[in-house]
């Protein structure tokens, strides 16, 4: 009796043993999905670009959940005692003083736009005083590489960003930035397209025509 028994039960050993293989292969499905998507929801959070740039990235020096999108409006101002959401973590003093804030190494913006401009667009910074024997300053805007020049005796600093080199979604951040030799103490950062229509003429056009008349 007890050979008869062991007989009819060790043959479902080995058909169990391809179901345990396939349920342990699923569950391996199962767990490899549930982790991939675990790390894809750690790689692209649904944050707003102003907590992702604060928290995730650490470019920005403040966070300021009433600018989600760290968006700005053409033209503008910044005052620089203002805790800017748009200001860098790098390079910038957390604290301003006496009407400035100090600018080291490499800083600048991040920020986005609702449209990209029509024009070129000036950047100008101005200091709360003018550094001795200040030089042009190299600075990289998205993928542009340019230099602000001194103006005005040295108290503030100006370019011209290209407008085809502005990001044209207004999710995409963009970003300034500049590479100081020298500490710099910055009261506001002001951008303004260009305006075409104030463009002026050149002022010896008059004596080019008349140069011309004379040739014939």
């Amino acid at each position: 009796m007890t050979a008869n028994a062991s007989s009819t039960i060790s043959p479902s050993l080995p058909q169990q043993q391809p179901i345990l293989r396939i349920l342990l292969i699923g569950l391996l499905v199962v767990l490899s999905g549930y982790y991939i998507w675990v790390l894809y929801k750690a790689i692209t959070p649904n944050v707003s670009l102003a907590y992702k740039a604060y928290y995730i990235k650490n470019q920005t020096l403040y966070w300021q959940p009433k600018q989600p999108n760290l968006a700005l409006a053409l033209p503008t101002t910044l005052e620089t005692t203002n805790n800017i959401p748009n200001l860098s973590r790098a390079g910038w003093n957390i604290d301003a003083s006496s009407n400035m804030r100090e600018l080291t190494q490499q800083g600048g913006l991040y920020f986005t736009l609702p449209t990209a401009p029509m024009t070129n667009v000036t950047i100008t910074f101005t200091l709360a005083k003018a550094p001795l024997q200040l030089k042009p300053i190299a600075f990289t805007f998205n993928h542009y590489q340019g230099s602000l020049l001194p103006q005005d005796q040295g108290k503030t600093l100006t370019a011209q960003l290209p407008k085809q080199q502005f990001l044209s979604s207004p999710q995409q951040l963009q970003s300034l930035i500049l590479t100081v030799p020298t500490p710099l103490q910055v009261t506001s950062i002001n951008l303004t397209p260009i305006d075409t229509n104030t463009l002026s003429l050149p002022h010896n056009t008059g004596s080019i025509n008349q140069n011309i008349g004379n040739l014939k």
